[in-house]
């Protein structure tokens, strides 16, 4: 059984709760808006045999976590509530006491969680910091000339300043960023800029490669169309290699990079989305995607070979304790 978190019009979840029915599989669709309402938690913190069996029960029905083979968590904590009758101080309570409900939740999980939050969220942009710049350096990557502002006024000035060649990204979005190109990125600036700083980089010279990963496998590299490249550019064997290993540490099994490789050799990462883009994914690597996860979230896993980040079924010990979370009374 596959567990969906998604708002209702999440092309990513329409496609894999479509292809998971098509073939047999039961899917379970909640919105994230709707977790208080319609599910109660219920499971076992412990190492050995469980005290009890852990269950969620979701609009009246008991479902076993034993039957759950996958959680698709397309959503951020916390989660976005419907909760203006309520005070200020427990509108507050209710939402942190729900996002630490539900962050244990994915991490207790031996199921595949795609993709499973860890706490104080997932990194967004390696250039924002020293831990994640050497990352990208440690699996080979370049990265290009950066800044972060809340400024319009020194966003533009960068833009010209870098030839008007510079990616663009909304700090703290889980997206893909935006190409922008001259004859409209200021406009793409102001646009964006109205409502969130933003971090921008400049685009060095070579070939737009975009590379899409499900689990430990690179689903897909597409080459996208360049006026830099006057001719072919081979792509280097090792950038497979090298993407994997970028998105494990990351922590990520559904990711889409944006890299750029130059003439010269050398590869630049300019970004690694959590959330890839639906409308400018091709295709026909949308359905390779989307069989990947169906495939991904309906294996059997056993407690030992989980892909939580803190041992067994996602704990650091062994000490035994039931868990319970039911939704506040409104």
């Amino acid at each position: 059984m596959i567990l969906i978190l998604a708002e209702s019009t999440d092309p990513w979840a329409l496609l894999v709760n479509r292809q998971a029915q098509d073939i047999g599989g039961d899917v379970l669709w909640v919105q994230p808006g709707q977790l208080l309402d319609r599910i109660l938690l219920n499971w076992p913190v412990i190492a050995s045999t469980p005290v009890m069996p852990g269950t969620l029960v979701i609009d009246g029905q008991t479902i076993l976590l034993d039957d759950l083979t996958g959680i698709f968590a397309r959503l951020t904590l916390p989660p976005l509530f419907d909760l203006d009758e309520l005070s200020p101080h427990d509108r507050s309570y209710v939402i942190k006491e729900t996002s630490a409900a539900w962050l244990a939740f994915f991490n207790a999980m031996p199921c595949a969680v795609v993709n499973r939050p860890v706490p104080g969220g997932q990194p967004t942009i390696l250039a924002g910091s020293p831990f994640l710049s050497q990352l990208a350096k440690k699996h080979g990557f370049l990265l290009p000339s950066s800044c972060c502002t809340s400024s319009q006024a020194d966003a533009m000035l960068q833009f010209s300043a870098w030839n008007k060649r510079v990616y663009l990204k909304p700090l703290g979005s889980h997206e893909p960023g935006i190409f922008l190109q001259a004859h409209d990125g200021i406009e793409q600036i102001s646009r964006v800029m109205e409502q969130q700083a933003v971090s921008i980089q400049a685009i060095p010279y070579g070939q737009r490669v975009t590379v899409y990963v499900v689990r430990e496998e690179v689903v897909a590299i597409v080459l996208q169309p360049s006026g830099d490249v006057t001719h072919r550019i081979e792509m280097p064997s090792v950038l497979s290699k090298r993407c994997l290993g970028l998105v494990g540490d990351l922590g990520f099994t559904f990711a889409e990079c944006q890299f750029i490789v130059t003439p010269e050799g050398p590869i630049y990462c300019l970004d690694v989305s959590r959330a890839p883009g639906f409308w400018c994914c091709p295709h026909e690597v949308q359905g390779q995607i989307v069989s990947r996860l169906v495939e991904y979230l309906s294996e059997m896993r056993s407690r030992s070979r989980h892909d939580s980040l803190n041992g067994p079924d996602g704990r650091p010990s062994a000490r035994e304790h039931l868990c319970e979370t039911r939704s506040p009374q409104r």
